[in-house]
């Protein structure tokens, strides 16, 4: 299983939102608030978190685990900085596991035209400050682009942060046909995708006692000597040999290993962004704003490029 991280430097964080107290709100979802609710929060502040996720086959996890995973991170960021989170932004590129009947496959660029439609229309609602989080390894290759872009076209920053970037380990071809998904690799992974689940109220799609088998198919034979010349599917197109490549065949599990496995994701999650200082990223998006507008538009103004 491939080890979820969060990527941007983890200092000490507190509870507290520029010394105050967070303040209290029914839910931290914009699409479950009324318009009052919304309109009264930007009167105080102006963060929001974007969960961009994508849908494809994952083994024994429901299909849009990569979408989940990023939404429970903004949900438990946001409770904790006073921002809001726009959910339902679930379909996009979903790389080389497209030969899986269950991937909706989006390109990056249909998927960078999007979401710069959804942060052009979020900064004229209000929300300066933007936090687009992902949870599947080649994401940056339509968040990258939107980060850039906006920044050059409105001169406003956003932040791109991968909240559970997969990080592959050791082969990254298919296993020969007579191996075995590791129980210990898979668990370990596995419990903050439970955990994701369970904070977002979703527990009950994660499916129990599911087996799957392994078929017979081929490795690929180059992809392990193009893959180290860059960021995977950067540097190289390709596709998985079989659907069950990613991740593996399904491992199965009791009731009681998933409600054990969930309650230590659950903590996993809360012990991360209790520790990270997403308080501290969002005043230095507000300095990095500021020096730009008072700077380097002053200045450099008739460079930046027109829509």
């Amino acid at each position: 299983m491939r080890k979820p991280t969060l990527l941007l430097i983890a200092l000490l964080g507190n509870s507290m939102v520029w010394g105050q107290a967070v303040p209290q709100m029914r839910t931290r979802l914009l699409t479950s608030l009324t318009n009052t609710e919304i309109e009264q929060y930007l009167k105080r502040n102006d963060v929001i978190f974007i969960p961009v996720g994508t849908v494809e086959n994952h083994a024994g996890l429901p299909i849009d685990c990569e979408y989940v995973g990023p939404l429970a991170y903004a949900v438990k960021l946001a409770e904790k900085a006073d921002g809001l989170v726009l959910p339902g932004l679930v379909y996009f590129f979903p790389d080389a596991t497209v030969v899986g009947r269950g991937a909706v496959h989006v390109t990056p660029s249909d998927g960078t035209a999007y979401l710069k439609a959804i942060a052009y229309s979020l900064l004229r609602q209000g929300f300066r400050r933007q936090i687009y989080i992902t949870g599947h390894g080649p994401s940056f290759e339509t968040v990258a682009p939107l980060v850039r872009e906006f920044y050059d076209e409105t001169h406003v920053p956003i932040v791109y942060l991968e909240s559970l970037r997969p990080r592959a380990t050791g082969n990254t071809t298919a296993p020969p046909p007579s191996s075995q998904p590791d129980p210990a690799r898979s668990t370990q992974g596995n419990k903050r995708m439970f955990g994701a689940y369970e904070i977002v109220g979703r527990l009950d799609d994660i499916p129990l006692n599911l087996t799957e088998p392994m078929p017979v198919h081929p490795a690929d034979p180059g992809i392990d000597n193009l893959f180290p010349l860059g960021p995977s599917s950067g540097t190289i197109g390709f596709y998985m040999s079989d659907a069950i490549d990613h991740q593996g065949a399904a491992i199965p599990v009791t009731a009681e290993q998933r409600d054990q496995m969930t309650k230590e994701g659950v903590a996993q999650i809360e012990d991360e962004v209790k520790n990270f200082d997403i308080n501290g990223i969002l005043q230095a998006m507000r300095d990095h704003d500021k020096f730009t507008q008072d700077e380097i538009a002053s200045k450099y103004g008739w460079m930046f490029p027109t829509k």
